[in-house]
Parts: structure tokens; sequence; C-alpha cells
């Protein structure tokens, strides 16, 4: 029988333990079964990885989540433009992040909802609050003024947990791309009208 490269063993060490993580968080993965669906003895596995910590930062590290806020921050950010370019740019941004997701869809996952238990267990619920942050001084651009009330501020911020909440079940539910982008499409499209009609609300008080 044909032996695996040691590249290659290690590698479907990685894309297992991205689908178990996924599937059931970090906490609840049993270095037992992502060897079983790797096809590695359990033994050989901890050849690669020393512990399933190492397996984590090696499928969802500190370099892969710093990439993916700075995706996540340049299509906000990218709002923010001149409105000679914003359109331009934000299409850019947001193609680049989708690009990003569809890439490492598992590992995107994790990230955002999966990592219980790890030194990013956090990254989801302060991704939130980084958006929502955004979101506001976007927002005080147009209006220097605006002031949000504590149910406003609610508001805006279970907009942006429906959001990242929304990218975490497309990115669990589906694997083609082609309806990973339309639900991101259709997503984003009643994201961009709920935060306009919020705010339109607030100006028109």
């Amino acid at each position: 029988m044909a032996q695996f490269l040691k590249e290659e063993v290690q590698r479907a060490i990685a894309e297992a333990a991205a689908e178990r993580f996924a599937e059931v968080g970090y906490r609840r993965a049993a270095i037992a079964e992502i060897a079983r669906r790797a096809r590695v003895a359990t033994g050989n596995l901890y050849r690669y990885y020393a512990d399933k910590d190492a397996l984590f930062d090696d499928v969802v590290g500190d370099e892969f989540a710093r990439e993916f806020r700075r995706l996540l921050r340049a299509r906000v950010l990218a709002a923010r433009r001149s409105r000679r370019n914003r359109e331009a740019l934000y299409a850019l941004a947001s193609e680049e992040l989708l690009a990003f997701c569809i890439a490492n869809r598992l590992r995107v996952v994790v990230l955002l909802a999966r990592a219980e238990g790890t030194r990013l267990a956090d990254f989801g619920e302060r991704t939130v609050r980084e958006l929502t942050a955004l979101a506001l001084a976007h927002f005080r651009t147009r209006d220097p003024k605006l002031a949000l009330s504590a149910p406003q501020r609610l508001a805006l911020d279970l907009v942006y947990r429906n959001y990242v909440g929304s990218l975490v079940e497309i990115l669990a539910r589906f694997s083609e791309e082609k309806a990973i982008r339309a639900a991101v499409a259709a997503t984003a499209q009643y994201h961009l009208a709920g935060l306009e009609a919020l705010f339109a609300s607030l100006r028109s008080r």
C-alpha cells in the first residue's frame, strides 16, 4: 500500500481537525476522532502535533485571526470613503473578504463561533463589538451629533450579532461557492438595509 508523504499526513490531520472543530467546537472535539477522520493512528497524530492546542494553532492561529480582522475592517472602512470612491472600494473589500471566507470556510466558522476553550474564544464577541463601534463612527461622519440611547445601542449590537451569526451559519451549512455567494449577497442586502433604516430613524427624531 502506498505511504502518505509527511506533508500529506499533516494536511489530512489539519483538515480533519477543522471539520471536527467546526462541527462540535474545540472543547468537545476529541483527538481520537480527529485521528480517525484523518485515517491515522492516534499515536501517529502526536508525531505531528504535541497536543490539541498545537493542532488548533495550526488550523486557526493568531496570524489567521489577524488576516480575517484586517479584511473585515477594510470592508467596513471602505464604506466611509468619499462617495466617488466608496462603491468601487467597498465592492473590492467585500470580494476580498468573501473570497477569504470561501477559501477558509471551516476555519472562519471555528474562529467566529467554535473556539471556546482557546485564547481566541472571545474573537466572535470582539468582532461584534468592533463592527458596532465602526458602524457608529461611520454614521457619525454623516451626523456628528448623533447619540444613541441604551435601547438603540442594543439594536445596533443585535444587527451585528445577526450579521456575524449569519455568516457562520452560511459557511457551516454550504460548501459550494455559488451557494455561499448567493446566501451572503442576500444577507448583506438585508443587513445594509437594516442599518440604513436604523440610522434614518435616529436622524428623523
